[in-house]
């Protein structure tokens, strides 16, 4: 006896069925190696798709055209990210220094000082310096 067993033969009856769960192992290997490989190819897809769809976004902004690009020296209104019932809906004016990335800007103050945050053109809205209402001192 080996470790508690019989010896097994080749010729003994037994062998077959070793070599049917062997087979039926090696199926099941097979079958969790497909299952992976369509799981990679699932996820190079949804990479493909996000790819596709950063694109459209960015096709899309391209389209807007002059509604959504400023040029440099223009004045804009920086729309307030606060969403409380007293605070101002823009901020501002600004002027236009230069762009940053592909939508960002930096700005500069009515003295001409530079913003060190940058603004992204959606919360940015163009305006007249000219149709600004002068600010009057409070009665002392």
């Amino acid at each position: 006896m080996v470790h508690g067993r019989k010896p097994r033969l080749a010729e003994d009856p037994e062998r077959p069925a070793i070599l049917t769960e062997t087979n039926d192992l090696m199926d099941k290997y097979d079958a969790r190696l497909r299952k992976f490989d369509h799981l990679h190819q699932a996820q190079q897809q949804a990479v493909e798709r996000q790819v596709a769809a950063a694109h459209r976004v960015e096709d899309q902004y391209r389209q807007l055209g002059d509604r959504q690009w400023f040029n440099t020296n223009e004045w804009v209104m920086i729309r307030s990210m606060e969403n409380t019932k007293l605070a101002p809906e823009c901020y501002g004016p600004a002027r236009v220094v230069r762009q940053m990335l592909f939508y960002a800007y930096k700005l500069a103050l009515l003295n001409g000082d530079e913003i060190p945050e940058l603004f992204h053109n959606e919360r940015l809205q163009r305006c007249k310096i000219g149709e600004l209402v002068p600010q009057r001192e409070w009665a002392k």
